[in-house]
């Protein structure tokens, strides 16, 4: 992989608000796969363009606030990781902006009569990056790497992964997807693509894939850079007629946002996801556009629940008592200011799935001081207990949210130790389960059980994080709504299985936030996509200049 090739052309193809800035600076397997996710991640809103005439050419520069570390294909923890990846691959099915499922790399599919397998009819004469034809044989290699993540891949990654058996090779563009039992995730798993894209045969003995890729996705990576840039070209080959738009794009590493703003103003950069405060900045300059939207990434507070190690917070109250002690409005005020939800184990907006605001606001998630202590008290430990919590170090809202967390949870005598960690650092430990505490965040799952999966100890994650957590009626909840395939009859095994775990909280989640991105006037297409990539990059994007 060379950073020099030369670029071809895609034509024809408690805290105030203030101290704690300066703080931190579906379709189911059995169901007709047609039209959108519904009732497993159908956005709640929609998108539209004006339609000029797109222009092609030109080169983007995008800042990205975190650094990929890696651009494996499988197996990623961090969301930058994605980020760094997208443009370069595909999966079998995809979805469009509002989350709408479409063909991709397969143009046709048939399911079984007993719902444990899948038949992909391949498109024919789709070419990798590398110029061999994508054929089944790709597609059971990618599989087998989705089971078993080589490194930097982490297992933890796993529980995503429906139940594959594995692929059969029928023909040369026909590849037999076998299932353990029915699964309703499957689609929902490729259309997501953050583990599923479908890369050449042997392709970890063909390059270094922390540094390279190779797929069949509109660009072509031609350099990665850790903490610097990825670069990638337009894929002249590209299976979608008049597509990309561009003839390349550079994804620049800027985790410091007062630099992404100067690059924004100066022209150095195109555009880059920047916080509220800053958004607001920037919107009375007439060279900027402001996007705004919500997204599938929540803020989450994280415990490890261990057998062997006696911790305060094994004891539910005290963990409920963390829970009530968290003002999550002021966190939205003071963080985001006031641009943000409540939110449970399932993100709002993700279709029929999530509780409801009124029940996150005044049940499971209020903030209740006084039972709060009460709840201390009845554990024995109204003097309270220290705790380490790791988050990121960048982008800068996770340090503000720890801050506000450390100050609240003063009233419950709760001394909160903050440890800021490079994303890589932090990546590494969480996937181990070596962290006390982590605050963190969820993004885009392919299917409702995506985010509840980890809660039920058949996911390799479970035995990680807390194997000393027990519900059995979570676990059936999960369990049965993972093979359920008609929606309506798994919406109360979900609704069900959010309630159990909100009672017990072995995690706490915190707040759903508004993403804010700021392009120039030339870049046209951009949307602030729910999955939280930056998907119109590679799909929409195109420059008036």
């Amino acid at each position: 992989m060379s950073d020099n090739e030369t670029t071809g052309n895609a034509r024809g193809k408690g805290l105030t608000r203030r101290t704690a800035l300066k703080k931190a600076g579906v379709v189911a397997a059995g169901a007709a796969a047609a039209g959108s996710v519904a009732g497993s991640a159908k956005a709640s809103r929609k998108y539209s363009f004006a339609t000029p005439k797109i222009k092609y050419g030109g080169r983007i520069i995008w800042a990205l606030e975190q650094d990929p570390v890696h651009v494996a294909p499988f197996g990623a923890i961090l969301t930058s990781n994605h980020w760094g990846k997208q443009a370069a691959y595909d999966s079998l099915v995809e979805w469009d902006k509002d989350l709408n499922l479409k063909p991709a790399l397969a143009e046709s599919w048939k399911i079984a009569p007993d719902q444990k397998s899948i038949t992909f009819n391949l498109r024919k004469g789709v070419k990798f990056h590398n110029g061999k034809e994508l054929d089944a044989g790709d597609v059971k290699y990618s599989v087998e790497q989705m089971l078993n993540p080589p490194l930097p891949g982490s297992i933890s990654t796993v529980g995503q992964v429906p139940a594959f058996l594995g692929v059969d090779v029928v023909s040369k563009y026909v590849a037999r997807l076998n299932l353990k039992a029915r699964d309703a995730r499957v689609f929902g798993f490729f259309a997501w693509n953050r583990y599923s894209p479908i890369v050449p045969a042997g392709l970890y003995d063909q390059i270094n894939v922390s540094r390279g890729a190779i797929g069949t996705g509109p660009y072509r990576m031609v350099g990665f850079n850790p903490n610097d840039r990825v670069e990638y070209v337009a894929n002249q080959n590209f299976w979608k007629k008049g597509q990309p738009y561009m003839d390349a794009m550079t994804l620049k590493t800027l985790p410091d946002e007062q630099a992404r703003i100067a690059a924004l103003r100066t022209g150095a950069i195109d555009g880059a996801t920047v916080s509220p405060d800053s958004a607001a900045a920037l919107r009375n300059d007439s060279s900027l556009t402001v996007l705004k939207g919500g997204t599938a990434a929540f803020r989450e507070l994280q415990m490890t629940l261990k057998p062997g190690e006696t911790r305060p917070y094994d004891d539910v109250r005290v963990r409920q008592a963390v829970n009530h002690a968290i003002n999550r409005q002021a966190i939205i005020n003071t963080v985001y200011g006031g641009n943000g939800l409540f939110s449970g184990h399932v993100p709002p907006g993700y279709g029929q799935w999530p509780l409801s605001q009124a029940d996150l606001r005044t049940k499971y998630l209020k903030y209740d001081l006084p039972m709060a202590k009460k709840l201390m008290a009845d554990a024995g430990l109204s003097k309270g207990f220290s705790v380490d919590l790791s988050t990121f170090s960048t982008p800068i809202d996770f340090q503000q949210v720890a801050a506000v967390i450390k100050s609240q949870l003063k009233a419950i005598n709760i001394d909160v130790n903050i440890i800021a960690q490079e994303s890589g650092t932090f990546a590494t430990n969480n996937g181990a389960g070596k962290f006390d505490w982590d605050l963190t965040a969820r993004g885009m799952r392919g299917d409702v059980d995506g985010y509840l999966a980890e809660f039920n100890p058949s996911t390799p994650v479970y035995k990680i994080w807390y194997p000393e957590w027990k519900n059995v009626a979570v676990w059936r909840a999960v369990g049965n709504g993972r093979i359920t395939l008609d929606p309506a009859k798994r919406l109360p095994l979900y609704k069900a299985a959010q309630i159990g775990i909100l009672n017990d909280v072995p995690q706490i989640p915190l707040v759903q936030v508004q993403k804010f991105q700021v392009v120039r006037k030339r870049v046209q297409g951009m949307y602030v996509a729910f999955d939280d990539f930056n998907t119109g990059l590679r799909n929409t994007v195109w420059l008036n200049s």
